[in-house]
């Protein structure tokens, strides 16, 4: 199992180095995110706003670019073969589900562990903020955080075998409409009042606020919030797997898998 699994990250990093576009998800993309993000936020403490709101702003940048590599990476699992034709080599392999999800997941988290460090330490030093300081806290919220990407990962997985490969889009869209619920920049108190019941169903609004909260930026009990956004995370991922599996099967059935 241990083989197959480091088979799918091997994959993955194959198609990175093979690709230096691939590359600028981890170290361009992030970057020019966290700069463009941070100096609006800077700018408008310059204008009389509280210096909270650079930080509140830069934890949400931060942590939500760990959400976008992460998921990426479980969806790019599925689309690569896709794009290249390849697909049901992949599915009459000795590989199992349990070993895509680990092996992509795995290099997923390793992906966005990376450019956590990279740009964290790049708000250092232009910007004065360390999300280091988060401790504990920070790694908890992007453990929490990782599990819902994956979970989403493996939903977008399942539209895209059973609907065909035109679903791809919502690898990048989903990540966008996932984030304007989650008060990614902004509290969801701000949001309308139907939009908020939304944001209290993902676990990335919980693990953003419990951060915060550790960091004396936002309400709330930090332990508290960390611990809901785990229990929702994992009903997410316990959901998502079952759906993929049933993806999975009904691929084969319907000869789906073989197209590609």
């Amino acid at each position: 199992m241990f083989e197959r699994m480091l088979a799918h990250v091997y994959k993955q990093y194959l198609v990175m180095i093979r690709n230096p576009s691939e590359l600028s998800w981890i170290f361009v993309y992030p970057f020019v995110g966290i700069l463009s993000i941070g100096f609006l936020a800077i700018y408008f403490t310059s204008i009389g706003a509280p210096l909270d709101m650079v930080i509140y702003v830069l934890v949400g940048a931060i942590s939500w670019n760990f959400y976008g590599i992460s998921q990426r990476a479980i969806t790019y699992g599925i689309t690569v073969d896709m794009w290249n034709n390849c697909f049901k080599h992949s599915m009459v392999s000795p590989s199992r589900m349990r070993d895509f999800i680990a092996g992509n997941g795995i290099f997923g988290l390793f992906s966005s562990f990376i450019a956590l460090v990279l740009v964290g330490v790049l708000g250092i030093f232009l910007l004065g903020f360390s999300i280091f300081t988060g401790g504990i806290y920070l790694a908890l919220s992007m453990a929490s955080i990782f599990i819902f990407a994956l979970s989403i990962g493996l939903l977008i997985n399942y539209t895209i075998i059973t609907r065909g490969h035109n679903f791809m889009s919502l690898i990048w869209i989903s990540s966008g409409v996932i984030m304007i619920f989650s008060g990614v920049y902004y509290p969801v108190s701000i949001l309308p009042e139907a939009a908020q019941y939304i944001s209290m169903a993902l676990p990335s609004t919980y693990a953003l606020s419990g951060l915060r909260a550790f960091l004396g930026i936002s309400a709330g009990e930090p332990a508290t919030l960390i611990l809901v956004a785990f229990a929702l995370s994992l009903a997410y991922l316990l959901v998502a797997l079952f759906v993929f599996r049933s993806a999975l099967r009904k691929g084969r059935e319907s000869g789906v898998i073989t197209w590609y």
